[in-house]
């Protein structure tokens, strides 16, 4: 699946209580610790090229790189040591494991299949290929319904609360025909 798309379905997925920002960086992170770190040092040299690069050209590292981030063996290890040292952080981190458990029927053995038992196992499922354009309208169509799903979750929930007709009133005492306390009246200040 696209950078993008992950983000937003981990934003989606787990970033409750005012968490999305978080979520959805953890849900882009698999893909920023090794194509993302790539990009970066390719555009400081100067030999950036977008667009999906040639096997060939892909450094060693990037291989190790990718296979700890799309682990769901090691990605579910350290969520357990943020459960128990972070435990606010364990929620919105769950959009990682999302990314590979997303990445595992849309990538296909021809291009970074989804190692998500490394280090445990080699086995990579043979999916399709993301970039398909009726696998994008599919999965675009699939996020904004459940992005207006959940605005209107929040809305109906904030009604039945009563939230919607609460209002802030930030109004001035002395417009409202209270007058100050004794120790604060302007009688009382000397010049």
């Amino acid at each position: 699946m696209d950078i993008l798309a992950h983000g937003l379905w981990g934003g989606l997925a787990a970033g409750w209580k005012r968490r999305f920002a978080l979520a959805f960086l953890f849900g882009i992170a698999p893909d920023m610790c090794s194509f993302g770190a790539l990009a970066v040092i390719r555009f400081v040299q100067g030999t950036f090229e977008p667009g999906k690069p040639s096997i060939h050209t892909l450094p060693d590292w990037l291989y190790v790189s990718y296979n700890f981030s799309h682990s769901l063996i090691v990605i579910g290890a350290l969520w357990l040591v943020l459960w128990f040292f972070a435990r606010s952080t364990s929620i919105p981190f769950l959009a990682w494991p999302l990314h590979i458990l997303c990445d595992i029927p849309t990538h296909s053995q021809a291009f970074f299949p989804t190692p998500f038992l490394f280090p445990l196992s080699s086995y990579t499922f043979d999916g399709f290929s993301w970039g398909q354009r009726w696998f994008m309208i599919t999965n675009y169509t699939g996020l904004l319904i459940v992005a207006v799903a959940w605005v209107v979750y929040r809305h109906r929930r904030r009604q039945a609360n009563g939230l919607h007709s609460k209002k802030i009133m930030l109004t001035d005492p002395l417009a409202a025909g209270k007058t100050q306390p004794e120790s604060f009246s302007s009688s009382n200040i000397s010049a």
